[in-house]
């Protein structure tokens, strides 16, 4: 009878830790992508990075190489992540839309063209892939980045110098 009591509740445990394990993962798969920023090098001093700023106020930054003057601060190459304002970032996606964002291509571009970085933004939902021939966006590239600079972003334990 105790072995059987003691059965049921490591039982019981083991479905609720696995319906929590299971609504973690359904609130992290529903964060949407606010934000995204990725920048690809070029044979210069291009900043390299990738950012993910999530509907949950979640944050990711991958740092490259060249970031410091992009960023107008220094951070160490590797993972960062950080928790954000959203509201802070809806309103550089309304500030999109009102540049025509949502009007825009989903990539621009001219394979025999070389040495040129690209830039592909997200902004919730719509991703244009900017490399060449596009729309100039550098003004939408340089308010996210200085917003970048300002967040304050934890390197991952791996990349923790």
């Amino acid at each position: 009878m105790t072995r059987g009591l003691v059965l049921s509740v490591l039982g019981g445990c083991l479905s609720l830790s696995c319906m929590s394990t299971q609504d973690t993962t359904a609130n992290l798969a529903s964060a949407e992508v606010v934000v995204g920023l990725e920048r690809t090098p070029c044979h210069g001093r291009c900043p390299v990075y990738s950012l993910r700023v999530l509907s949950d106020g979640h944050a990711t930054l991958e740092v490259g190489r060249f970031c410091d003057e992009a960023f107008g601060r220094s951070l160490a190459q590797g993972e960062h992540t950080a928790h954000v304002d959203v509201g802070v970032w809806n309103m550089v996606a309304e500030e999109a839309r009102a540049m025509g964002f949502d009007t825009l291509a989903q990539r621009y571009d001219d394979p025999r063209v070389m040495d040129l970085p690209s830039a592909t933004i997200t902004i919730q939902g719509q991703t244009v892939m900017n490399r060449y021939g596009g729309p100039n966006l550098n003004d939408l590239y340089t308010r996210i980045e200085r917003l970048v600079g300002r967040m304050d972003w934890q390197a991952t334990p791996e990349d923790a110098r």
